[in-house]
């Protein structure tokens, strides 16, 4: 099955004159965000920014065959090669919690994509995806904002885009939300794939109430971790063929001429079950409760010196090793906590999701595939 990069090398040689932007370029763009470059891009073509990371001589990083693949392509690619990227900005902190990445890209005179990165895999990554299913805000979100506003101002006659993955999807949608009045109307669309969603406080709010006309959010039919929270905004559900941890990925949504193909039969019945137990999490047990075992959870994790998820899942012995130390060096009160925890939840599901495992030709009853013409879920996280 075609997937973005095939679009990327089927029409790799139209412009955005002949062939305008559209939902691949968004989801192109906000993957290619996760590639290891720093500021140093600024003012340079993709073309040179991707040659310069792909042959550099000393490389403190590991690029995989995807990414790869990626870099390969955009010198061969007319409409990608000589756009060019203003900007590139980084900042990460502790405390409070902060892991953000965004780049701006000239698309062509009259118009820029501002573009976020998602989770980076980061303990510090981690704990703000964390934070986001109990607090209706992050402080990421307001950084966000702000650098959006500082893009609007340093290019006050642009049309703007904004578009990201997961935890950048978010970024991109709530980026808007913030922008003054007078700049709200040079946003075209913000995109978002597989992005977790918001709580009511915050899609309640004027400011994003306005701006919803504005967003669109694409989730895989396996989806996860978009299922999180819940999604006001047109919501489309795309196909997939692989695994449905793998569905988070957009480089593996099946991709058509100029837009994704859409699911059939909307979410899978996997992904319906999980958002149910998700929302079981969030809203029977208290935040409280929560929120004191997940940051006593990550504080010993720091203390054991794992700060990248990928020493936990690189090597699955050695990293079961290190969380359990981890685990037993939680205070008594805590352990007790988080094994009240997973019992309330695993008790939570048992009673409101009643799936027939034991016979998979018995599923839930399909939904649609896109929000504005019908339900693509049945519950939402605040239980109305």
């Amino acid at each position: 099955m075609p997937k973005l990069l095939d679009y990327v090398r089927w029409r790799g040689d139209l412009s955005f004159e002949k062939d305008p932007f559209n939902s691949l370029d968004a989801a192109f763009f906000a993957t290619f965000s996760y590639l290891p470059f720093d500021k140093s891009v600024a003012n340079h073509t993709l073309e040179e920014a991707s040659k310069r990371l792909l042959y550099k001589r000393t490389k403190p990083y590991q690029l995989n065959t995807v990414d790869t693949t990626t870099l390969h392509l955009i010198p061969y690619s007319a409409r990608y090669k000589d756009l060019e990227i203003l900007d590139w900005t980084d900042k990460q902190q502790k405390e409070p919690p902060v892991q953000f990445t965004a780049m701006t890209l000239r698309l062509d005179k009259n118009t820029i994509l501002v573009a976020f990165r998602g989770t980076d895999g980061s303990m510090i990554g981690l704990t703000e995806d964390i934070n986001m299913s109990y607090q209706p805000q992050i402080v990421g979100q307001t950084v966000a904002a702000d650098y959006l506003k500082e893009i609007a101002q340093r290019f006050p006659n642009d049309k703007i885009y904004t578009t990201g993955h997961s935890k950048g999807g978010n970024l991109a949608t709530y980026a808007i939300t913030g922008l003054p009045i007078g700049d709200e109307d040079r946003v075209i669309k913000a995109y978002s794939f597989d992005g977790p969603g918001f709580m009511k406080a915050t899609y309640s709010t004027p400011a994003f109430q306005r701006m919803i006309p504005k967003m669109i959010t694409y989730v895989p039919e396996g989806s996860i971790f978009g299922m999180m929270l819940d999604h006001p905004e047109r919501t489309l559900v795309v196909s997939s063929d692989v695994h449905m941890v793998s569905q988070h990925d957009p480089r593996r949504w099946r991709a058509a001429r100029n837009g994704f193909v859409l699911a059939p039969n909307g979410l899978t019945t996997a992904s319906r079950v999980i958002r149910h137990s998700l929302i079981s999490w969030n809203t029977a047990i208290p935040r409280e409760e929560r929120e004191s075992l997940w940051m006593a959870l990550f504080t010993t994790l720091e203390d054991e010196n794992i700060t990248e998820m990928n020493q936990l899942t690189a090597h699955k012995l050695r990293g079961a090793i290190q969380f359990s130390h981890a685990y037993l060096a939680l205070d008594p009160e805590i352990r007790l906590l988080a094994n009240k925890i997973v019992t309330d939840l695993a008790s939570n599901t048992r009673e409101h999701v009643h799936i027939p495992f034991i016979n998979k030709a018995e599923v839930l009853e399909p939904l649609g595939n896109d929000s504005s013409k019908g339900p693509i879920v049945l519950d939402s996280y605040d239980g109305s």
